[in-house]
């Protein structure tokens, strides 16, 4: 029997290897990795018509499984579960809680803090009126988007027609905007089954995301022991969210701000593993592939999890590099001035430039969360012009 994988990532290939599972591949994009894989290209992930068209070809009734890494083609991957039987949530409504961010929070409680949403009129963008819906200062972005890709704030009417001529709308429910939430970002990624947290890791970003187009770095590390009350209430107030969405059995990745006071506010969150370098980070610091997991929860089986959880002996965390006009590196340079767990830094004629800018990562460690910051940091600011 096959497992299908929508969408490429070199963390499912390895856990399927490891674990003895067929593995099928259907993928929009064509990657380095995918040499020596079956796989089946597609133009659209999100469209569930291909994909399904494209599954029923191949592998068809041998298929045991389907999973993703990704957000676009969770909808897809709901319908194929209902088309063939397979293990897993089957249920279209659930599944555009988890990807439709305006669906989203309007699904929680006014217990669970969250930003104001609503859709964006693209025929009649009006500025004022929103700003007094949601404040002189909001966020437009894709409604069912994933990162901070075309997540930009907004302060003014020609800030927001900009925008619209960068990004154009695609219909009336494909773009909203959210009052903005001032506060440290951070994200809490696990494994729910039955009903309840069977594990979770919570995590700091070095800034928040949306900071990226600012020239912001985009980084990412786990929180220590030290950080452990502010760890236990993310991880409640995840399950708190993932009941009252009546979450399916999944491994998850939910975003939160946490405001000056403290309080928490849901960012939003996707039922699928974290995006960029997180389950690796994640699996280096804690011993927890949330690769298998996912693929164990596909196969609609209890993933095998450290119980009682391991305080983590040393944190690991990853940053995105770019690449700067005004400062000219190459991977030898990160080399010689930092102790890099693992760094890619191609040189330019090699730049596959992804998302954020990426043109390389680096993955370093520390012993507590602010070391690890600190150590993000300076590489951040090496990697560009001073």
């Amino acid at each position: 029997m096959t497992v299908v994988c929508l969408g490429y990532r070199a963390g499912f290939v390895e856990a399927a290897r490891r674990a003895g599972l067929d593995l099928h591949l259907v993928v929009d994009k064509i990657k380095p990795g995918l040499k020596g894989l079956s796989y089946t290209k597609v133009a659209d992930l999100s469209d569930a018509e291909e994909v399904l068209r494209a599954v029923t070809e191949h592998p068809g009734d041998k298929m045991s499984a389907v999973v993703t890494g990704h957000e676009h083609p969770m909808f897809s991957a709901t319908v194929i579960r209902s088309v063939f039987g397979l293990p897993g949530d089957t249920d279209p409504a659930r599944c555009l809680r988890f990807r439709d961010k305006r669906v989203q929070k309007r699904a929680v409680s006014p217990k669970i803090p969250t930003a104001r949403c609503a859709y964006l009129n693209p025929s009649a963008p009006d500025y004022a009126a929103l700003a007094e819906q949601l404040g002189e200062v909001f966020v437009a972005k894709p409604a069912d988007g994933f990162g901070s890709q075309a997540t930009e704030p907004i302060r003014g009417q020609e800030q927001l027609d900009d925008y619209l001529r960068r990004h154009p709308a695609r219909s009336d429910v494909s773009t909203v905007v959210e009052s903005y939430v001032e506060g440290r970002e951070i994200h809490v990624d696990g494994v729910w089954w039955d009903g309840r947290p069977a594990w979770t890791a919570v995590s700091g970003y070095l800034a928040p995301l949306m900071g990226w187009t600012k020239g912001e770095a985009v980084a990412d590390a786990p929180l220590g022991p030290a950080e452990s009350e502010l760890s236990a209430r993310a991880t409640r107030f995840a399950a708190e969210v993932l009941r009252e969405l009546d979450a399916p059995d999944t491994v998850f990745h939910l975003e939160a701000f946490v405001r000056p006071d403290g309080e928490l506010v849901l960012g939003e969150v996707g039922a699928r593993p974290a995006g960029a370098l997180t389950p690796e980070v994640l699996r280096m610091t804690h011993g927890v592939d949330l690769y298998a997991a996912t693929l164990d929860v596909g196969l609609g089986r209890a993933p095998e999890l450290p119980v009682p959880p391991q305080e983590p002996a040393e944190l690991f965390g990853w940053i995105y590099l770019v690449r700067d006009a005004g400062r000219q590196l190459t991977e030898d340079d990160f080399r010689d001035r930092f102790d890099v767990v693992e760094v890619d830094y191609p040189a330019p004629e090699n730049d596959r430039v992804g998302t954020y800018g990426r043109c390389g990562h680096a993955i370093v460690k520390a012993a507590t969360h602010e070391g690890l910051v600190d150590g993000l940091r300076a590489i951040a600011e090496f990697n560009r012009s001073v």
